[in-house]
């Protein structure tokens, strides 16, 4: 079982305008909404790429928490709820059709008391048994002490526990070494301050002389990826396109990492899917792809072994 955590969800709803202006009413040309935070993102790659054995770990509340339920019932994933007296958020994405220009709102999560933190973790500690794997994308929520993370990591060491955070919880992780980190050059620095994030050759030194995890991914924007899978080393690239929305691609990127290792496929099938996905990902203004967009694609990205 894949376990996806998403302690702060919210109702992720995209406005299409023509143009973004100030003080008159704008007019969408469409309006979409979605059950909203990183792991259904995540969720969505993992059903559409045929992995159906995944459940999300989440908080909902009031009105906008029962409309996320309703939303999700449609998407036909598997949620384990913890309810909250509190209403759930609203975050809104205007995407600016002539420019790609995208403006983000997002509202403040829920208050995580130390007794809705309690009764999270132990949802997810119960769900949990040998073989699982477990997975934490975004930053902790406020309220969420700096190794939480790494504390499922020791406490559950035959599970295979997946990263992809930034910040102190992403120091902490690192240390515990889990099964696989995905992360960008930037988080790649906070680790270690004297790298050249810009420099996809010392990005490579730290994999190949440094870190001392067996799965490691940084990804570096228009310069692509590089991959520490087991002994071996990937540099990975996908073709430039020209992007409408590229808010969930390092979700859907992920979500096809996760799918790969699950399933046992070998890193030169996963590390090219999920660099394909993600970007046909961005070919669209919501959260989607096309299976047409994803197979011409892949048929682009570059894979090369170092």
């Amino acid at each position: 079982m894949i376990h996806l955590v998403c302690p702060n969800p919210a109702l992720d709803r995209t406005l299409l305008v023509e143009k973004i202006e100030k003080n008159i009413p704008l007019r969408p040309s469409e309006v979409r909404d979605y059950p909203g935070g990183k792991s259904f993102n995540v969720a969505y790659a993992l059903k559409e790429n045929g992995q159906s054995d995944y459940l999300i770990h989440t908080i909902l509340g009031g009105a906008i928490g029962r409309y996320i339920e309703e939303l999700n019932a449609d998407k036909g994933n598997t949620l384990r709820v913890v309810q909250s007296g509190q209403n759930t958020r609203t975050c809104n994405i205007y995407v600016e059709t002539t420019t790609g220009d995208v403006v983000l709102f997002y509202e403040k999560g829920l208050e995580l008391t130390p007794e809705l933190l309690e009764q999270f973790t132990k949802q997810i500690e119960e769900s949990l048994t040998d073989g699982d794997v477990l997975v934490f994308s975004g930053s902790l929520m406020k309220g969420m002490p700096d190794d939480y993370i790494k504390g499922f990591i020791e406490r559950f060491l035959h599970v295979q526990t997946i990263v992809d955070t930034s910040g102190a919880a992403l120091r902490a992780a690192y240390e515990a070494r889990p099964a696989l980190i995905k992360i960008n050059n930037e988080e790649l620095k906070d680790i270690y301050p004297d790298l050249d994030e810009e420099n996809p050759d010392d990005i490579l030194r730290i994999l190949k002389e440094v870190t001392p995890h067996d799965n490691l991914i940084v990804t570096m924007g228009g310069k692509g990826s590089l991959a520490k899978i087991g002994e071996r080393f990937f540099r990975i690239q996908s073709p430039k396109k020209e992007a409408k929305n590229p808010i969930a691609a390092g979700d859907f990127y992920l979500g096809l990492l996760v799918k790969g290792l699950s399933q046992g496929q070998a890193p030169e099938i996963f590390l090219k899917e999920a660099a394909a996905y993600a970007t046909a990902n961005c070919l669209n203004y919501f959260p989607e792809v096309r299976e047409d967009q994803f197979q011409s694609i892949l048929e682009q990205v570059l894979l090369e072994e170092l």
